[in-house]
């Protein structure tokens, strides 16, 4: 936040395919957006679903914003997490942005199910 404070938002992950960097997907004008334009650096706590005693924690830095194909990725996402075709929440006038986010520390901890 502007006064040095992390923001902490629950959001979907991806991953490109070669694992090289995290994406995740919000919106022009989001809390997140601001935050990052004026701090690139963020962290990301993974859940296994299927093994909550399982995590990966992820800091990094955002290198990449990018508008094209982002309604896609949402879509994607939708899918993966909801099993939905399209993401429901999609208002008029909302432009989705991607964030690719290339990882400096990772750290996975817990016990596999």
């Amino acid at each position: 936040m502007s006064d040095g404070s992390p923001q902490v938002t629950p959001v979907w992950v991806d991953v490109d395919p070669d694992g090289s960097h995290v994406i995740i997907n919000t919106f022009d004008g989001s809390l997140k957006m601001g935050n990052v334009s004026q701090d690139p650096r963020v962290a990301i706590s993974v859940v296994d679903k299927n093994n909550p005693w399982r995590t990966v924690i992820v800091r990094g830095m955002v290198v990449e914003r990018q508008h094209e194909g982002a309604n896609a990725h949402i879509d994607k996402m939708a899918q993966k997490y909801l099993g939905q075709e399209t993401y429901p929440w999609r208002r008029p006038g909302m432009q989705r942005v991607m964030l690719r986010i290339k990882p400096d520390h990772v750290m996975e901890m817990g016990v596999d199910a």
